[in-house]
């Protein structure tokens, strides 16, 4: 990655000038699934069947929801538990 797409993921108004559209859906679809997952805007659900397999839709799955159960137990561990 480069230092402007590092420095655009904190800014989702900046993917569109920084990453191609199918980076793009995925950062939109890892967003999403941080919030309200039965939610998902059905836009995006058919905007990411046309960049990727039904497998690649999986394991895009699988990697963001890993990523997010990993964050929300470490902050509600971090809380818990302390540093």
């Amino acid at each position: 990655m480069t230092d402007a797409e590092i420095d655009a993921l904190e800014t989702p108004d900046a993917w569109s000038g920084t990453f191609d559209a199918r980076s793009e859906s995925v950062l939109r679809f890892t967003d999403a699934m941080c919030g309200e997952t039965h939610a998902l805007d059905p836009a995006l659900v058919a905007e990411l069947r046309t960049h990727f397999s039904e497998t690649e839709l999986a394991e895009l799955v699988l990697v963001a929801g890993q990523a997010n159960l990993n964050n929300r137990a470490g902050n509600a561990a971090k809380q818990l538990l302390g540093d």
